[in-house]
């Protein structure tokens, strides 16, 4: 139950974070892209990215960015698209950064709020206080419902604030959007 991945907006979101945050682990990448994902969604009932989320030891990581990142080094055969990552991104050991600058006509208004709502709030912050603020209760129920680890976008949503009405209008987009997927 999730939305389909914008790979370009994916690509652009990630380049515009490494824009205003130059010294950016994927840690810290990770969890920017996550919770201004989350604040999009509560706000305007779509995520940025459309990313999946899987909640890991040090909190929620985008599995396909994830994948791509790490293409930059060396193959990677869980890779699900074929891209060149080495055209946007330089990695050295954990550390991100944009061999580009971002081209914001694949972002919207609205994402640029959450992406520098997101980045004001933990572009200082260090890798624990990070970790901490990202096990949440979505986070939690991925863990604990055993989604393979998968965190629901509803909850997502939910953990940022989301009201009972925008968590029906998720929903709805997600059964939509499911019920156009060729199969």
């Amino acid at each position: 139950m999730n939305f389909s991945i914008d790979i370009d907006k994916t690509l652009e979101a990630s380049l515009y974070i490494l824009g205003k945050v130059p010294s950016c682990d994927m840690h810290k990448l990770f969890k920017i892209l996550y919770f201004a994902d989350s604040e999009h969604l509560a706000e305007y009932g779509r995520p940025i990215t459309g990313d999946e989320y899987i909640a890991m030891e040090f909190g929620p990581v985008p599995s396909l960015l994830k994948d791509v990142i790490k293409s930059v080094n060396r193959p990677n055969p869980y890779l699900k698209i074929n891209i060149d990552a080495k055209q946007y991104f330089d990695v050295v050991t954990y550390f991100v950064g944009a061999k580009r600058a971002c081209n914001s006509d694949h972002l919207s208004e609205s994402d640029i709020e959450c992406l520098d709502k997101s980045i004001d709030a933990l572009k200082s912050s260090n890798f624990e206080k990070r970790t901490k603020i990202s096990h949440n209760s979505a986070w939690e129920n991925a863990k604990n419902n055993n989604y393979n680890g998968e965190i629901n976008p509803l909850d997502m949503a939910s953990s940022a604030g989301a009201s009972f009405d925008m968590l029906k209008y998720i929903q709805s987009n997600i059964e939509n959007q499911s019920s156009f997927v060729c199969r």
